[in-house]
């Protein structure tokens, strides 16, 4: 069943490349800015994030509705748009076997003369680019408004909880071990890794397919528990 649905989502994912160029004309604004996300987010890999979203969903609906599969890829587009901006803050030269979409740039940029900005510069905006597409592909799932509206806001708290978790990180680096809990460690666990790799997925799913909050929360915690083991 996994990899039935894994297969499903590389299949819409190579589509949406294309018809969110139709949609929103990003090719013909800057074939550099389509291009390099366009190879990003088609790199190989696990799909984790989409896999259970499907998961959350089916595991209280039988049937999927039209633009299931495409809504799913938000899950997906968030988790790039992360790693585009986390590997410019750890200075990460590879991702997934390839170059990180900063130091493709900054390889892209070498040749320009008086240039006041970097590779980086441009992964942020691109960065920022998949975050809105993310937001486009959940928008396509033909689903009850209200269930709609309560599942877009898990969506959005996915992205507002992890950039917090990368923040509070950041700034406990910068600490004295010693004045580091074990209960700070645990909520970057959670903030960073658990939430929106496990719990934020599943509870979208299960949210648009009409979940109570009661089932939501007992997914949440099941994911948060996950995650602290991965």
């Amino acid at each position: 069943m996994i990899l039935k649905i894994k297969n499903k989502i590389e299949k819409e994912l190579a589509q949406y490349i294309k018809t969110s160029d139709k949609a929103y004309g990003l090719n013909r604004i800057s074939p550099l800015l389509y291009k390099n996300i366009a190879e990003f987010i088609s790199r190989s890999g696990k799909r984790v994030r989409p896999i259970l979203f499907c998961l959350g969903y089916l595991g209280f609906k039988d049937k999927t509705p039209a633009g299931f599969y495409r809504s799913a890829l938000s899950m997906e587009l968030i988790h790039d748009f992360l790693l585009v901006h986390d590997d410019i803050i750890d200075k990460s030269l590879l991702r997934r076997g390839k170059p990180s979409m900063h130091a493709k740039l900054n390889k892209y940029l070498k040749d320009f003369k008086n240039i006041k900005f970097t590779g980086e510069d441009l992964a942020i905006v691109i960065g920022d680019v998949m975050y809105a597409m993310a937001l486009d592909a959940f928008m396509s799932i033909k689903e009850a408004p209200l269930q709609k509206e309560k599942a877009l806001k898990k969506l959005i708290a996915a992205g507002l909880y992890t950039g917090a978790g990368e923040f509070i990180e950041l700034i406990y680096g910068a600490s004295s071990i010693e004045k580091i809990t074990p209960k700070d460690i645990y909520k970057i666990y959670d903030l960073k890794t658990a939430n929106y790799t496990f719990s934020f997925p599943l509870v979208t799913g299960a949210t648009l397919a009409g979940a109570s909050e009661k089932e939501t929360k007992l997914l949440f915690d099941y994911g948060n528990y996950l995650g602290r083991a991965f």
